[in-house]
């Protein structure tokens, strides 16, 4: 199946080809790769599902007591991001690939940091203790 080159804004969640590229001479974009049309819809998928669980991120900002850390809605959105990172990476060209690479996001998001001080229950349980204390 031939491959067809897209450019991908990952923030507006736009893909555009080199027939749109043209036709907008300010169009500026995030990442080039090179899919084919089964590839092309797995990307659509990606960016629609991205930004669906982004509003539910933000359903939850405005709350001042609820901690983002272990939230469903975050953890999703974490995933989703991984899910599309991955893909832009796997079908990206060099140039792409070495922009992901430099970013380190692939890590970041595979990585959470719920393992460093201060996310353990007990962590938890003892800054309610001290705080009780005083």
């Amino acid at each position: 199946m031939p491959k067809k080159i897209y450019y991908i804004s990952v923030g507006p969640g736009t893909i555009e080809d080199q027939q749109t590229l043209a036709d907008q001479r300010n169009y500026t974009y995030d990442y080039q790769v090179e899919a084919s049309e089964e590839e092309y819809q797995e990307l659509r998928r990606l960016l629609q599902s991205t930004e669906e669980t982004q509003d539910g991120t933000f359903a939850r900002a405005p709350i001042p007591y609820k901690s983002a850390d272990h939230d469903p809605a975050t953890e999703q959105f974490n995933d989703r991001m991984k899910d599309l990172y991955t893909l832009l990476y796997r079908i990206g060209t060099a140039e792409t690939k070495g922009h992901i690479e430099k970013m380190g996001i692939l890590k970041k998001l595979g990585n959470t940091d719920y393992d460093l001080p201060g996310y353990s229950p007990d962590d938890a349980n003892e800054a309610i203790d001290a705080g009780n204390r005083r």
